[in-house]
């Protein structure tokens, strides 16, 4: 969702109250938002390409994937998410949903529910029955509960995701500061001595000795947690953490972009679209759902302000007013809204790599073997522009999907039309890349048995 933040109303106490943005001040804001989301797009295509190649070199596969199945579940659960948290930060979010179900439900749940989350007078609440069914010797852990607020939840969150921030900006810097590092004249000592750690967590799918799960087959074994970094990853995290403690203390715009970019480049490298057509799909329930949460309810906008935290680009239109350390009326950007065109774009830069190594050309000019990736490129940057006009024309937030899937999904699809090439992209897939449970291996063999 792109979003402008409106001038304050009249108001004698407020200082700022009678603030207008000029042209140039919206133009500024809505052209670095625009640089930095194709920065995003670019970067990440381009490292989403080497992600895959080096996977494919090393014989490995994707261990997590969008299939047509995810794509097919993503809107419904984005939204049952997206109205969970409207209703944790609406103020009067329990009252309402009760008056919600009050309506739909039948009299007596109805009843019932207000009695246990609203109790009256002489009823009893429900953590007064919670602790009649707590033992005597852990009653002590219910005195913290009362204590713990939506600001607590809302500080929790916002440490969590400026951790996740700092990794994913080392990840993305990771190659600079490690040419750095090994260019240390102290021979192959750390930290130039790069070590790798596996951290992880099995389980075994039948029972079995202890001691054996260490030696069990894959088969026998699945992946509860697996994490594997390097010295290098340690460093890079440990120069980036100021960056996010930073965010913490001052939420300043500038912090929150740097988070915000690499959370994107980061997204759009790891994310793993399996074909075009789940792509399509994931993108056409989007921009459902993108319009719903954001014309018919105000349950978007809503999550956007209540959520603290680097979700979304950020740059002051009053920048000019008051400098870069005090500007604080944003013009904003939400990463959905480069992430999700960000893996589609991805998957077509994949593509022309695939076309070029099946006719075997060599690339000669800047667009040769990158038709579809360059192409969905601009007509990303016509779906943004077209998004920040309507935007600064009507005054108010505008769901960016609205825009950019037609652009992103139907120009690409009018050129291999045009080159001849519209059914090998309908049909391009990469399931062969992607690491299949038991359940679809079995699947997969049922459906060849039907098939022959």
């Amino acid at each position: 969702m792109a979003e402008t933040t409106p001038s304050p109303s009249l108001d004698a106490g407020n200082p700022t109250a009678n603030v207008t943005f000029t042209f140039a001040e919206q133009a500024t804001a809505s052209l670095a938002l625009y640089g930095l989301s194709l920065l995003c797009i670019v970067w990440g295509g381009i490292n989403s390409a080497s992600f895959v190649k080096r996977l494919i070199a090393k014989k490995r596969l994707v261990e997590t994937s969008i299939t047509i199945s995810e794509a097919r579940k993503f809107p419904l659960t984005a939204s049952i998410v997206l109205f969970s948290l409207y209703i944790f930060f609406k103020p009067d979010g329990k009252e309402w949903l009760l008056g919600f179900l009050s309506v739909h439900l039948p009299a007596h749940i109805s009843e019932r529910l207000n009695k246990t989350l609203l109790p009256g007078e002489g009823s009893t609440s429900l953590f007064q029955k919670l602790e009649a069914v707590t033992p005597e010797n852990a009653k002590f852990l219910l005195e913290y509960i009362p204590t713990i607020t939506k600001q607590h939840f809302m500080y929790f969150l916002l440490v969590f995701l400026c951790f996740e921030g700092c990794v994913s900006l080392a990840a993305i810097l990771k190659p600079i500061y490690q040419r750095i590092l090994r260019l240390l004249p102290i021979g192959d000592r750390w930290p130039r001595k790069n070590t790798s750690y596996l951290l992880s967590l099995k389980k075994g799918k039948k029972e079995m000795d202890q001691g054996d799960i260490e030696d069990a087959t894959k088969r026998d074994v699945e992946y509860l947690m697996k994490i594997e970094v390097d010295s290098h990853d340690i460093i890079g995290i440990l120069m980036c953490i100021p960056v996010g403690i930073s965010h913490l203390y001052r939420r300043h715009w500038v912090t929150n972009n740097l988070l915000g970019v690499a959370f994107s480049i980061f997204g759009i490298e790891n994310l793993h679209l399996s074909s075009f057509k789940a792509g399509s799909l994931l993108l056409s329930g989007l921009f459902i759902y993108d319009i719903f949460w954001v014309f018919a309810t105000d349950v978007m906008t809503s999550v956007a302000k209540g959520i603290d935290a680097p979700i979304l680009l950020q740059f002051p239109q009053d920048i000019f007013q008051n400098g870069w350390l005090e500007a604080s009326k944003h013009s904003m950007l939400g990463l959905g809204d480069i992430v999700i065109p960000g893996i589609f774009i991805a998957l077509l830069r994949r593509f022309d790599q695939r076309l070029g190594e099946k006719s075997g050309e060599k690339a000669k000019g800047p667009l040769k073997g990158r038709y579809y990736f360059a192409t969905t490129i601009i007509a990303y940057m016509l779906g943004l522009f077209i998004t920040m006009a309507v935007m600064h024309h009507f005054k108010r937030a505008q769901p960016a999907l609205l825009y950019l899937v037609p652009t992103c999904l139907l120009i690409p699809l009018v050129l291999a039309v045009i080159r001849g090439e519209l059914s090998e992209l309908w049909n391009y897939d990469e399931e062969h890349l992607i690491e299949k449970d038991e359940d679809s291996k079995k699947k997969k063999v049922s459906d060849d048995k039907k098939k022959n």
